[in-house]
C-alpha cells in the first residue's frame, strides 16, 4: 500500500517536475557536427551540401549529386570558473565522442536539366548537445534552511512524524530539514532554521547527451528549386548531481541530490533551397515542435552536524514516473552568395518560440533568437579554409521562475540563468570526388548566473569556455 501511496504521489507531483530549464534540454541545440559545419558557424541553411546542413534544412540533401559515408569525431574540454570576486573555484571536463554518422545515397541524373533531377536520401546520427560540465561555487547566504522553511510553513509538526514519504501533501524538503534537525517549528505552524550557517559550497555535476536519429528526403528540382523532408528520432539522457554544503565553525548541513531525465521523441521539419541566380541562395526551414515521452527519477541523501551530533536522512527512490512535453516551434532563413568561383558567405537567423507553460500560465523561457555568419575560401584547388561566428540570446528570462512547490519530491534547489551564447569558430579542408577531409577548432563562451536555491539574494557568477576539435572524413562514390 505504501508503495502504491508513493507512485501516487509522483504521479500528483510530475507536472511540477519538469521545469522551464529542463525543457531547455531537449530545446537548444549545440552548434555542432561535421567540422565544415562547426567552422561555418552552421550557418548552412541556404547552402546545404553536408550531413548536418541537413538537420537545419532538408533541403540542403538535394544538393548532393554523388552518394557519401560520413564519420567525425571530436574533443571537447569544457571549462567553468567563479568570477565573483576573491572567488578562486575551477574546473574541468573533457570528452571524445563521434557526434555524427551519414550515409546519403544520390539517386538521379546529371544529364537532366528539368524536372527532378535528384531524388536524395539520408540516414543520419547527430549529436545536437552534450551535457557534460561540472560547476562548483563557493559563497554566503546560500539560504537551504530558509528554503526548507519556506517549504514546511503552514504545516504542523505532527504531520512530519514517521518520516512521511508517501504522503502528497508533505514535500521531501520538509522531511529532509526535520528529520535531520535542521529546522524548529515557531507559532502559526510556522517555522524557522535552527541554526545561522553562513559558509556554503555548491556543486553541480551534468552528465548526458542529446542525440537524433534522421531519416531525410530531398528533391533537386531543375536545379533551381530544392525541397525536403525530415522525419526526427531524438534521445535524451540528463543526469545531474548536486551536492550542496552550508557550514558554520561547529555545525554543517550536506544535501546530495539525484535527478535524472530521460527521454524518446518524435518531429520533423521541412524546407526549401531557392537559387534565383548561380551565385545567390535563399534557403528557409520549418522545425515542428518536437513530442518528448520523458521519465523522470530524483532520490536525495542529508547529512547534518547539530550540536555535536550526527545525523543521516535518505530518500526513497523514486522510482520511474512518465510525462509528455513539447519543444518549442522552430524555424530558419538564411541568404548565401557565391564570390567568383574561389568562395561564398552566408548569414542565417534562427528563431525558437517559447510556447505558454498551460499550468503556469506563461512561459519561463525567452523566444530565441540567433544570428549565424559564415565565409569560407579555396586557397588552392580542393583547398579550402572557413570561419564563422554565432550570437544565441538566452532560453530563460533573467528572473528565472525556479520555485519547488511545497509539496515537491525534487530536492535540488539550483537554478541558473545564462546570459547569451557566442561562438566562434575556424576550418580547414581539403575536396575531391571521392574524398572530403575536413578539421575545425570552435570556441564557445557563456556567463552563467548560478543560483543555490530561490532564498538566495545575489547569483554567483560562473564564466564557461568550451573548446572542440572536430574532424570529418567522407568518402563518395
Amino acid at each position: 500500500m505504501k508503495r502504491l501511496l508513493l507512485i501516487l504521489l509522483l504521479a500528483y507531483s510530475l507536472c511540477l517536475m519538469v521545469y522551464g530549464q529542463d525543457v531547455q534540454r531537449f530545446s537548444e541545440r549545440e552548434v555542432m557536427g561535421t567540422a565544415r559545419y562547426v567552422g561555418m558557424g552552421g550557418a548552412m541553411t541556404a547552402i546545404g551540401g553536408d550531413p548536418s546542413a541537413v538537420l537545419d534544412n532538408p533541403a540542403g540533401l538535394g544538393l548532393y549529386r554523388r552518394s557519401e559515408i560520413a564519420l567525425t569525431l571530436d574533443e571537447t574540454i569544457d571549462k567553468t570558473r567563479q568570477t565573483d570576486a576573491d572567488a578562486t573555484e575551477s574546473s574541468s571536463r573533457s570528452r571524445f565522442a563521434a557526434p555524427q554518422i551519414s550515409a546519403i545515397w544520390a539517386l538521379g541524373n546529371m544529364q537532366k536539366q528539368r524536372g527532378l533531377i535528384f531524388s536524395n536520401f539520408m540516414l543520419s546520427s547527430h549529436r545536437l548537445a552534450n551535457f557534460n560540465r561540472d560547476i562548483v561555487v563557493k559563497g554566503q547566504g546560500m539560504g537551504m534552511l530558509e528554503t526548507m522553511c519556506y517549504k514546511t510553513d503552514g504545516l504542523a509538526e505532527q504531520y512530519l512524524q514517521d518520516k512521511p514519504w508517501d504522503d502528497s501533501e508533505i514535500g521531501w524538503l520538509s522531511i529532509l530539514g526535520y528529520e535531520a534537525y535542521l529546522i524548529d517549528p515557531i507559532e502559526n505552524d510556522l517555522w524557522a532554521p535552527a541554526l545561522d550557517l553562513t559558509d556554503g559550497t555548491l556543486t553541480v555535476s551534468e552528465s548526458g547527451n542529446y542525440d537524433q536519429y534522421t531519416l531525410s528526403w530531398a528533391g533537386n528540382i531543375s536545379n533551381q528549386w530544392y525541397v525536403g523532408v525530415n522525419l526526427n528520432l531524438p534521445t535524451l539522457s540528463y543526469t545531474k548531481r548536486v551536492t550542496h554544503t552550508e557550514t558554520d565553525r561547529i555545525n554543517s548541513a550536506e544535501l546530495k541530490s539525484l535527478y535524472h531525465l530521460s527521454g524518446l521523441g518524435i518531429g520533423g521539419s521541412v524546407g526549401l533551397i531557392y537559387r534565383p541566380l548561380q551565385a545567390i541562395r535563399v534557403g528557409a526551414s520549418f522545425h515542428i515542435p518536437t513530442t518528448m515521452s520523458l521519465s523522470v527519477q530524483t532520490e536525495s541523501d542529508m547529512y547534518s552536524k547539530v550540536n555535536g551530533q550526527s545525523y543521516e536522512v535518505l530518500t526513497p527512490a523514486s522510482g520511474v514516473v512518465s510525462t509528455k512535453v513539447v519543444s518549442p516551434l522552430r524555424s530558419s532563413v538564411s541568404l548565401a552568395g557565391q564570390i567568383g568561383n574561389e568562395g561564398l558567405i552566408a548569414v542565417q537567423y534562427d528563431y525558437t518560440h517559447a510556447p505558454k507553460d498551460q499550468e503556469l500560465g506563461f512561459s519561463p523561457m525567452e523566444d530565441v533568437h540567433t544570428l549565424r555568419v559564415g565565409a569560407e575560401a579555396q586557397v588552392t584547388r580542393g583547398l579550402f579554409i572557413n570561419a564563422g561566428y554565432v550570437y544565441e540570446s538566452s532560453f530563460l528570462k533573467e528572473d528565472p521562475i525556479w520555485m519547488l512547490s511545497y509539496n515537491e519530491i525534487r530536492t535540488d534547489m539550483d537554478y541558473r540563468y545564462t546570459t547569451s551564447t557566442q561562438y566562434y569558430s575556424v576550418g580547414l579542408g581539403y575536396r575531391s570526388d571521392a574524398v572530403v577531409a575536413q578539421l575545425a577548432y570552435q570556441y564557445r563562451w557563456q556567463t552563467i548566473h548560478q543560483y543555490a536555491t530561490e532564498a538566495q539574494v545575489a547569483a554567483m557568477d560562473v564564466d564557461t569556455q568550451t573548446h572542440r576539435i572536430v574532424a570529418t572524413l567522407a568518402w563518395r562514390f
